[in-house]
């Protein structure tokens, strides 16, 4: 994973109001805040996402996907990790792969992570519904998992 995604999981998570924040990426957001979200669950996905690094990569091909794949579940698995026990919801991290750039030909990488809660709509309530990427949501239960192996 690059540098700068392992900075972010180092810096831990923070609670802000209701929001479930990735401390560092909080820091650089320049939004106002819960008010300009339907609600706390978008807020949380839009400061707590970024695109995943990729100008090293090869512009297409297998190397490229599997790279990427990589990189993203190991980011999203590590910060899942690295919430702290005790929180009053759950957070959930989602992956997306898409077709991107100018003229939508190349793969690029979306990570992101919000709580699940029972009161509100879920960020991805049907994930079949994502026809144009592939969406993957993760558990902190599936990072425990993914990072056991």
């Amino acid at each position: 994973m690059p540098e700068q995604f392992l900075a972010v999981v180092r810096g831990g998570w923070i609670v802000e109001g209701d929001a479930q924040l990735l401390k560092l990426l909080r820091s650089g957001y320049s939004g106002g805040g819960t008010r300009e979200f339907e609600d706390v669950v978008q807020h949380e996905a839009a400061v707590n996402g970024r695109g995943m690094v990729d100008y090293d990569l090869p512009r297409s091909g297998t190397e490229r996907i599997e790279m990427l794949l990589r990189r993203s579940l190991g980011y999203a698995c590590s910060a899942l990790a690295a919430v702290p026990e005790g929180r009053k919801w759950p957070v959930r991290g989602y992956v997306s792969l898409s077709s991107g750039g100018l003229d939508d030909e190349i793969l690029t990488a979306y990570v992101t992570f919000c709580s699940d809660r029972p009161d509100l709509p879920r960020y991805a309530d049907d994930l079949d519904v994502f026809a144009h990427e592939a969406l993957l949501e993760l558990s902190q239960d599936d990072a425990a998992g993914v990072l056991s192996v």
